[in-house]
């Protein structure tokens, strides 16, 4: 498949060259080819203005036509080609204000954030490679183009794109380049919470977010947020844990759980990034049910899960489950694991709709008013049946409901 991507860029590049123009694979795909990693979007660099791609290439999207963009469709592929430009004053930390098309490649890389992501392939694989790229991908760095602390002013979310390119690629930051992200450290507060939060994402989710975090905590980029820099500066040693969880939301709960935060604050950070709120609640969910169940770091002991499975249910449950093994990565057993299907496997109930009673049944049966009572008695009817041995016939619930009703009045 990834031949085939290239094979298709391969047509855009030759059309333009045959219209008289250069073009060149260029940026983050370029670098994934040389590493020998899976390329899933290919970007082309041009001398072609917008209009003159479009007018070769009819279907075509205009997605970005004042930074010089068109997407070009081929076999149902998308491929962003866009003209060599410069930028000019860039405002807020982020943004340019102007870009001015030109023809020169050399002028086009050299507005690029990294070195590794300064290189340019032209169809027959020769590199373009002005500022060393290929030399700090042989010795595994991260380094800016050009001065490091104008990039990072030009735009603040290079600091943390810094950090997740070291922690996708187990790559160090050469030591200027490190300098300037902690002298320019504050400017990540004039980012979009929405912004930061995916590249924390991919830091978080990547292959040593134990590096990535680190940097973090070395360069104090997470200053603009004292709740998240207590996070990592508290979990960081936690991090390498990371890797043997499936899901966002469970390696955010155990560096939260590693922080030792609450519910209600990781409901506070989580609401800071702009995680949606199923997200938040997921996650404060799980730093509950981890701060209940208290696990010592790689000390592995039997878990109770009859009420844990009433309470919160078997996915919920499986991947608590889950946390633990990382938690206990060092020793795991999987005696929790065994025991969660065990309790899981001998349950004769699981849930109320599986009892023989309803609400209503029990309101006609007690001959009392709707209200707050019957959703506690029900639970702890289904906890009785699940776990006690009460049996599931309505006899046995209306009397057992009788009896419950009849401890908490009195």
């Amino acid at each position: 498949m990834k031949e085939l991507l290239k094979e298709l860029a391969v047509r855009i590049l030759r059309t333009l060259e045959d219209n008289g123009y250069e073009a060149y694979f260029v940026g983050g795909c370029v670098r994934d080819w040389l590493l020998g990693r899976t390329v899933h979007d290919i970007d082309i660099c041009t001398n072609a203005h917008p209009g003159d791609v479009m007018r070769l290439f009819p279907d075509h999207v205009p997605t970005g036509l004042q930074h010089g963009t068109v997407s070009v469709r081929l076999d149902g592929q998308m491929f962003e080609v866009t003209t060599y430009r410069v930028e000019g004053t860039y405002e807020d930390y982020r943004r340019p204000k102007e870009v001015r098309f030109v023809s020169d490649l050399h002028l086009d890389l050299e507005r690029r954030d990294f070195t590794i992501n300064a290189m340019a392939m032209d169809r027959f694989d020769r590199l373009r490679d002005p500022f060393g790229g290929r030399d700090d991908l042989r010795d595994r760095l991260i380094r800016a183009v050009g001065t490091a602390e104008r990039r990072f002013r030009e735009d603040a979310l290079r600091l943390l794109r810094a950090v997740r390119f070291a922690a996708q690629l187990d790559f160090s930051i050469e030591p200027v380049t490190l300098a300037a992200m902690e002298q320019t450290a504050p400017l990540l507060s004039h980012i979009a919470a929405e912004r930061i939060r995916e590249e924390l994402h991919k830091i978080v989710d990547s292959a040593a977010p134990q590096k990535g975090i680190g940097l973090i905590v070395q360069t104090g980029l997470a200053g603009f947020s004292p709740l998240l820099d207590r996070l990592f500066r508290t979990s960081h040693e936690q991090a390498w844990r990371l890797v043997h969880l499936g899901t966002l939301n469970q390696k955010w709960a155990l560096l939260m759980y590693a922080a030792r935060f609450d519910p209600q604050e990781a409901r506070t950070l989580c609401l800071q990034l702009r995680m949606s709120k199923r997200e938040a609640e997921a996650i404060a969910q799980f730093v509950g049910l981890l701060a209940a169940l208290r696990p010592d770091w790689d000390e592995p002991r039997d878990v109770e899960w009859g009420r844990l499975l009433l309470q919160a249910g078997w996915p919920v449950c499986m991947e608590t489950d889950n946390l633990l093994q990382a938690c206990w990565w060092k020793r795991k057993d999987r005696r929790s694991s065994r025991s969660l299907i065990a309790a899981y496997e001998s349950m004769p109930v699981r849930s109320l709709r599986e009892l023989a009673v309803t609400g209503r049944d029990l309101q006609a049966a007690l001959e009392r008013k709707p209200g707050e009572w019957i959703q506690r008695v029900l639970m702890h009817l289904l906890e009785q049946t699940a776990l006690h041995g009460l049996p599931n016939t309505p006899e046995a619930l209306v009397e057992e409901a009788r009896r419950e009703v009849a401890r908490h009045e009195h």
